[in-house]
């Protein structure tokens, strides 16, 4: 895990605990790259400095659950030697940037001109290029991806395989606090001074990290030219981070501000996860609670960052970056530092139980969700349940126009039906063993009863669908995925959380052909195997007229 130069042995400094205000002096070991990322009028004095080395947000995940089937070849990933170079030749690599900067306001010489006329005198001839998906492997284990646009913002995206299904009870909640203390201090840059460059490359709106179930993600979009500074300022969050004391304490009151920030879609998409896998795995929240208070320390975080942030768990990815720069940055940042050593963790497999969980909350609505076990990311049938979801659609009593699912069974036979259904739609969440497929309605509280009513033989009809009906969904799910192409978020979305949960990739061609090849025969088997299973409910507001368990379970059984 990089060069056997002295000093090297001492891994994990941040992690293991050192926490001082400044660089040790007189630390024996080669002079470190990762310190290009810091301001430049810093850059000169850190980089002659010894170093020690460390190394759905609802309920909808729509088309992209189709990803990821287990025919597809496993890519080709290129090796990436780590290597030692000349200071001086990396710091000329770097963009122009100034961390002290004031502008005296100026005349605006363009303000007069309009969008159709270029501002430049001499504009660039563009280099068109066709985006290829190019995967490379660190010597570490780092999966680096890459597809580049052409476009003038890159968006970067660092994914972790780890998250709350991996918590026990002396820990539930650390990952939410693995993410609360993202861009904070590094063994290189106070959190100040990161928050500051992070403004002054415009990426501090843009920097965020949320931790889900499986996985913890650390996202920037940033101007193209800027990602020399910002890879390595990602990768210091996982490979060196301080976790100073005050500033883990100063974490604790955004514990209660992210509850409270939580509306009623992700309030149902908790409890449904909750009593879909009772108390195990996926079961877990994802977000820490007040209980958790008394170990949110920086022991603790330490402790689970070491079990689970080795590289062979992550995946870089980049979208409008040239793969060589995404790379060789990359490289950079983990060449002179012996990154986290690879654990055994035990990996329990999602028990799906079903369940009944029900919150009174403050909206003036109900909220409900029934939910049925589905294919886990990867299995053949994945398609025929995403063709299901995109037969059943969904409509709301709001929206009309294209796209707004009209011709949709839920909004003809739910929400058509009733002027007291507000909106209804499919959904189908995919995990790395186990998935949920199921609907999601909200309606008035006096009529929640009719509307689950409504829901289940929607649910149950899906045994037929006609030939026309499967040839409609399958070009309405074509095009939705095609269409996708053109978000550069979902596109590195998509390309993070494929290789992460299966190290395989699949383009939105490769996939469409799949789609193709499913029969009417196909589908009819899907909603079978889905039926099978025991139903999940979950409601939230005002649930007073929600069936009984046994009355959802009954109607979906007739």
């Amino acid at each position: 895990f990089g060069s056997s130069h002295c000093g090297a042995n001492h891994f994990c400094l941040g992690l293991l605990g050192w926490s001082g205000l400044d660089f040790p002096p007189n630390t024996p070991g080669a002079t470190t790259l990762y310190s290009n990322i810091v301001v430049v009028n810093r850059l000169r004095r850190m980089m002659r400095a010894p170093r020690y080395a460390v190394s759905v947000p609802a309920l909808l995940r729509s088309s992209a659950s189709v990803r990821a089937a287990s025919t597809l070849p496993a890519p080709q990933f290129a090796p990436v030697k780590f290597q030692k170079e000349d200071v001086e030749a990396v710091m000329k690599e770097l963009p122009a940037f100034n961390f002290y900067e004031i502008k005296e306001p100026v005349p605006n010489p363009y303000q007069s001109s309009t969008l159709d006329r270029s501002i430049l005198l001499d504009p660039p001839a563009p280099a068109l290029v066709a985006p290829k998906t190019e995967f490379s492997k660190l010597e570490n284990g780092l999966k680096i991806v890459s597809v580049d646009k052409q476009g003038l913002t890159a968006h970067l995206g660092l994914y972790v395989s780890a998250g709350s299904r991996f918590e026990t009870s002396a820990n539930f909640g650390v990952s939410h606090m693995v993410s609360m203390m993202s861009y904070a201090s590094t063994a290189h840059l106070s959190h100040l001074r990161t928050v500051k460059t992070l403004e002054q490359l415009g990426a501090h709106g843009t920097a965020t990290c949320k931790a889900g179930r499986e996985e913890i993600v650390y996202k920037v979009d940033v101007m193209r030219e800027f990602v020399p500074l910002v890879v390595p300022l990602m990768v210091g969050n996982v490979l060196f981070p301080r976790l100073l004391p005050w500033e883990v304490k100063a974490a604790h009151k955004k514990v209660k501000e992210a509850k409270e920030a939580l509306d009623a879609d992700a309030m149902v998409s908790e409890l449904l996860h909750k009593a879909a896998y009772c108390n195990n795995t996926l079961g877990f929240s994802p977000l820490a609670s007040e209980r958790s208070m008394q170990y949110f320390t920086p022991e603790t975080i330490r402790s689970f960052m070491l079990d689970h942030f080795a590289p062979e768990r992550m995946v870089l990815v980049g979208v409008n970056v040239a793969h060589s720069e995404l790379t060789k940055w990359a490289m950079r940042s983990f060449a002179d530092y012996n990154a986290i050593p690879l654990k055994k963790r035990d990996e329990a497999k999602a028990v799906y139980t079903g369940g009944d969980l029900r919150m009174e909350g403050s909206s003036p609505f109900c909220h409900v969700a029934l939910a049925l076990e589905s294919p886990a990311w990867g299995q053949a049938e994945l398609a025929s349940v995403t063709l299901l979801q995109s037969i059943l659609g969904g409509g709301s009593a709001t929206a009309s126009g294209l796209g707004a699912g009209m011709t949709s069974r839920l909004n003809t036979q739910v929400v058509k039906q009733s002027p007291y259904v507000e909106s209804c739609a499919a959904f189908n969440t995919s995990y790395s063993d186990t998935g949920l497929f199921g609907v999601y309605g909200v309606a008035q509280p006096d009529k929640a009863g009719d509307m689950c009513a409504a829901i289940a033989k929607c649910l149950t009809g899906m045994t037929s669908v006609s030939k026309d009906e499967l040839a409609k969904a399958k070009a309405m799910l074509k095009g939705k995925l095609f269409r996708q192409l053109d978000d550069d978020c979902h596109l590195m979305q998509d390309l993070g959380t494929q290789v992460l949960l299966s190290g395989r990739y699949g383009s939105a061609a490769d996939f469409a052909k799949a789609i193709d090849g499913v029969s009417e025969a196909d589908v009819a088997a899907a909603a079978k195997k889905l039926l099978s299973s025991k139903p999940t409910v979950a409601a939230y507001g005002d649930t007073h007229t929600v069936p009984h368990y046994a009355a959802v379970e009954a109607a979906l059984k007739a």
